[in-house]
């Protein structure tokens, strides 16, 4: 279902310039779910996009699209941010740093710093961690929207996991504006209205058949995996302690046929991941959780369905996770001894009451926002070190496309690929009930 609120302008050019980027979102939304089967008549994904709009100086329009995209069995729609600058004269398009004077982003810079000191009493400095998803850059905050007195920056807020936003006053930004812009100039009046559409469509799709193999694995000093493959031809996986290992984490699916080409570049290389799985897919891709678990992958807990486990009550928190364990346990005879939390929403009552093991993640590669193969790498490749959890989701042909390059890479620069389980085993840290695990380098 798509429900878009979009501008009209009485200028055809930049009409057609605006509505392009909107076609363009509902059609990347459209494509991801070409293979999705609904498990139900009654299930909706839908699609909400509204518009906000504001000229400045007659010469400037800014433009801000708000886009959820939401099942209806979901708690929290995934909530993003599209921003475009419009010079109306010229029906150009421009960047940020095509308005501003360099200088811009150490202002924005400084007051990021100011937003997770004042929220979370965390200090950025160059030597943190998140440095470089913060860092002085015109790569870095590449999304603002004029309104009024003040301007909204976007950035990534590392510790809610989303994408959020801080208002600047607007004379705080002026001095770095470029003098063409910051001068009346005079011109025919755009005129803006709004209309409202909604449309809804149904996919047909068509069920990829999978295949399964069988893996057996010895407790040695270096363990070996034997993968009995489709061919006959026989290759064994090893894990050697004394070298740098990393767990690849999934969330979300399974999802057809993206997580079995996500399967089959690790099956190629030898290689294991965990995939933390929630309960409305499982039933549909039943023979795709046996064949992560025949391959020697490990299947972990996402919640039946991906609430907030926070926001609910004990006796809720234990169905989510309870209703998720009895289908894993039918499927392949054990139950997930490890659990993600939704969103990593943790507190008391969620630590006291999930019988597992909380795992969480040092690097998040944002694939479900920016469902581009090289962005996804560039978050993984070069920042990757040993003991790190890297979190992805089997929902997105991005994200295999990206698995395709990553994981063959990094093998060659001598890392391993293993199961969370193996992850803190082999490096001696024996993970406990109802402790957040960000990695495996810190014990």
């Amino acid at each position: 279902v798509y429900k878009i609120i979009y501008p009209t302008f009485n200028n055809k050019d930049v009409e057609q310039k605006v509505n392009s980027y909107i076609i363009k979102l509902a059609n990347d939304f459209k494509n991801e779910f070409l293979n999705y089967e609904p498990i139900s008549e009654n299930e909706k994904i839908m699609f909400n996009l509204k518009t906000d709009l504001y000229i400045l100086n007659n010469n400037l329009l800014f433009i801000k699209f708000i886009v959820e995209r939401n099942y209806n069995t979901y708690p929290n729609p995934v909530k993003f941010f599209e921003t475009h600058i419009l010079d109306i004269n010229n029906h150009k398009f421009l960047n940020v740093d095509d308005i501003l004077n360099k200088g811009y982003e150490d202002l924005f810079y400084m007051y990021t710093k100011n937003y997770f000191f004042n929220n979370y009493g965390v200090s950025i400095t160059k030597q943190s961690e998140n440095y470089d998803d913060l860092k002085p850059s015109k790569e870095v905050y590449t999304k603002v929207f004029v309104k009024g007195n003040n301007v909204e920056v976007f950035f990534y807020d590392y510790k809610k996991h989303t994408e959020t936003s801080l208002e600047i006053p607007i004379e705080k930004l002026l001095p770095y504006m470029k003098k063409q812009y910051i001068e009346q100039t005079t011109m025919q009046p755009t005129t803006i209205t709004e209309t409202t559409t909604q449309v809804t469509t149904k996919v047909e799709t068509t069920t990829q058949p999978t295949t399964t193999t069988e893996t057996t694995t010895q407790a040695t000093t270096v363990t070996e995996t034997t993968t009995s493959k489709a061919n006959n031809s026989t290759s064994k996986r090893k894990i050697d302690k004394n070298k740098p290992m990393i767990a690849l984490t999934f969330d979300d699916g399974p999802n057809g046929a993206v997580t079995n080409r996500i399967l089959d570049i690790l099956e190629k290389n030898n290689s294991v991941a965990t995939f933390f799985v929630v309960s409305r897919r499982i039933e549909k891709d039943a023979e795709v959780i046996k064949r992560m678990d025949k391959l020697g992958n490990q299947i972990g807990n996402h919640t039946a369905n991906h609430k907030d486990l926070t926001k609910i009550s004990k006796d809720q928190i234990k169905n989510e996770i309870n209703i998720v364990n009895n289908k894993i346990k039918k499927i392949t005879g054990k139950e997930c001894t490890i659990t993600r939390v939704p969103y990593g929403a943790i507190n008391d009552t969620v630590k006291n009451t999930v019988n597992t093991p909380l795992i969480m993640w040092s690097i998040d590669t944002r694939d479900w926002k920016t469902r581009n193969a090289k962005s996804i790498e560039q978050q993984v490749l070069g920042k990757v070190k040993d003991g790190d959890i890297i979190l992805m989701h089997d929902l997105y042909e991005s994200t295999a496309q990206a698995c395709e390059v990553i994981i063959p890479k990094l093998i060659q620069q001598g890392f391993q690929f293993v199961t969370i389980e193996e992850l803190f085993e082999y490096k001696g840290i024996d993970i406990k009930n109802g402790v957040k695990y960000f990695n495996a380098y810190e014990k």
